[in-house]
């Protein structure tokens, strides 16, 4: 599935462990809304945001890399960047995130979205009340 880069950050306000929001709830956009610092969106577009999770120091990041429909299951993939051991990092906390977007009628009538790390290793889940 083709998906477009909105943002990517190091610093994003969200705290605490790996995340994935789609905007496919009113709830789910005010939350990426606030975490992105949001005002609008384009209502043809669905935001896909990911979250590291929150982290001691300098050197992460996390960057989709795929997108894929599963009948009512959005997968994502995404590459989790960690530092090399013993490497020189800031010494400061931050939470790398990911925002990027999809067609609407992709999105549209997802039941459920799993962030995916490079090894196939479940991350995360967002599951559509």
């Amino acid at each position: 599935m083709t998906f477009d880069n909105y943002v990517m950050t190091q610093n994003s306000p969200y705290d605490g462990s790996p995340m994935i929001l789609v905007s496919v709830t009113a709830t789910a956009f005010s939350t990426i809304g606030r975490l992105f610092n949001l005002a609008i969106a384009d209502p043809d577009r669905r935001l896909v945001a990911v979250f590291q999770g929150t982290q001691r120091t300098g050197g992460y990041a996390i960057r989709v890399t795929a997108i894929q429909r599963d009948g009512d299951r959005l997968i994502v993939r995404a590459e989790f960047t960690i530092p090399p051991q013993g490497g020189v990092v800031t010494q400061v906390i931050t939470s790398p995130a990911h925002l990027v977007t999809v067609a609407a009628a992709e999105g549209d009538g997802i039941r459920e979205a799993i962030l995916l790390d490079t090894s196939g290793v479940e991350r995360a889940r967002f599951t559509v009340p």
